[in-house]
């Protein structure tokens, strides 16, 4: 399960952001994710989801533009303080 790890990593990644920047919420993360990925979008999202609750991302929109290459890379992300 590829997305289970990629979310592990993403989630740590931001979550050292809002800790570091006394960010309180992220609500929107943009994601880049190319069609040779191996990575199931939808099982990415459940794990999205499921692994927010109780953290600054939770309720977070998840934005993934389709990528014709073999790319998973973080855009952007919003949040307040």
């Amino acid at each position: 399960m590829h997305e289970l790890h990629v979310v592990t990593d993403l989630f740590q990644d931001l979550l050292n952001h809002a800790r570091d920047n006394q960010v309180t919420k992220i609500t929107q993360v943009h994601l880049t994710m190319g069609d040779f990925t191996e990575i199931n979008e939808d099982i990415l999202r459940y794990f999205f989801e499921s692994h927010s609750r109780g953290t600054p991302l939770e309720g977070a929109v998840l934005h993934i533009q389709k990528s014709p290459t073999r790319e998973l890379r973080l855009l952007s992300f919003d949040c307040e303080s």
